[in-house]
């Protein structure tokens, strides 16, 4: 059956997906931003939607990891009140259930919404509170995951780790570092990698996205990474591709992202193809939704009409996806979902 781009993607959103990549920090919509600002305050460089999208949204600017990461700045610092921050994480689980994503990861860093303001424990309080309403209301499981940054110095990093640590279960479920892997190695934050596991977290790492195939080794063999973040310059080294297949290392791969970070010339250069084909396990996310100005739905259009990737494929990649997911009993969530992709 032939369908035009609309129907396929009608037929993409009825479908039901797993994300095990997306930032939170980088799911808040310029709308959301308007919003907030106008009901509970905070600085914005724009005070109407259409004003305020290329401060937030990736466009017809010349794609680089640079251009991507500036567009977080807007929101550091931004929120002003505890309904503030319960809003945005709510709103994020929300547009992730409406897209039908069955099972979502949600990485976000505690300092970046406590800024000066708060306290990262009153933070991870609200976020999760707020997290969970959304999940209970939309019908989606959702698990946060814990994010540190490169950009932000060790001593921010190390404080936020050690607190996550001996903080009680339930509140994460893993660690990830961002940031830009180029000028700041993640060599200095092997150490917390090794407590975080220490204390039950599972582990996920930026690696090899705008940096060099290099630093999947690093992420897989020191850091002893459960999954790699992006990887997709593995695709330029044999022997990283041998390593992740060997170890069997999920990719969280990002379609529309990986072209907006300049990793990749277009989505139909991407090598999710040929990183399956290798036997290396991928999944389809989309990282930052409201900065790419893209869906879940919208990538496996992607996928299928760019790729080359069929509605039999896109099922197997779900549901290997469940069996990466850093959910504390895979039994359940694989007994619970998996039946959506039989």
């Amino acid at each position: 059956m032939i369908m035009n781009r609309k129907e396929l993607f009608e037929r993409m959103r009825a479908f039901p997906k797993v994300d095990l990549h997306r930032h939170l920090e980088g799911s808040i919509t310029a709308e959301t931003l308007v919003r907030i600002a106008a009901q509970y305050g905070g600085a914005l460089p724009a005070h109407t939607v259409e004003e305020l999208r290329p401060y937030v949204q990736m466009d017809a600017e010349l794609p680089s990891f640079a251009s991507f990461l500036k567009k977080f700045l807007v929101y550091r610092g931004f929120y002003t009140s505890p309904e503030a921050i319960r809003e945005i994480a709510y709103a994020a689980v929300k547009d992730a259930a409406l897209d039908n994503v069955k099972y979502l990861e949600l990485r976000y860093s505690p300092s970046h919404f406590a800024g000066t303001r708060f306290s990262e424990d009153a933070v991870i309080t609200w976020i999760n509170s707020a997290m969970q309403q959304a999940a209970a209301d939309f019908s989606i499981i959702v698990i946060p995951i814990l994010t540190i940054s490169r950009d932000y110095g060790l001593e921010l990093a190390t404080n936020t780790v050690r607190y996550v640590a001996a903080f009680e279960k339930g509140y994460f479920y893993g660690l990830d570092i961002a940031g830009d892997e180029v000028h700041n190695s993640a060599q200095p934050y092997c150490d917390l990698f090794a407590l975080a596991k220490k204390s039950g977290l599972k582990l996920t790492i930026h690696a090899g996205e705008a940096g060099s195939a290099e630093n999947i080794r690093q992420a897989v063999i020191e850091f002893k990474a459960d999954r790699i973040g992006h990887g997709v310059r593995s695709i330029e080294s044999l022997e990283i591709m041998d390593l992740l297949r060997e170890r069997n290392i999920m990719l969280e791969l990002c379609i529309t992202s990986n072209v907006h970070t300049g990793v990749i010339p277009a989505i139909e250069a991407h090598p999710i193809g040929k990183l399956r084909d290798a036997g290396i396990p991928v999944s389809i996310n989309t990282d930052d939704p409201a900065i790419s100005a893209i869906t879940l739905s919208g990538e496996y259009v992607e996928a299928v009409t760019r790729l080359g990737f069929t509605e039999t494929e896109l099922k197997k990649i779900n549901l290997q996806a469940l069996e990466f997911a850093f959910y504390p009993d895979t039994l359940y969530l694989k007994k619970k979902l998996a039946s959506l992709w039989q």
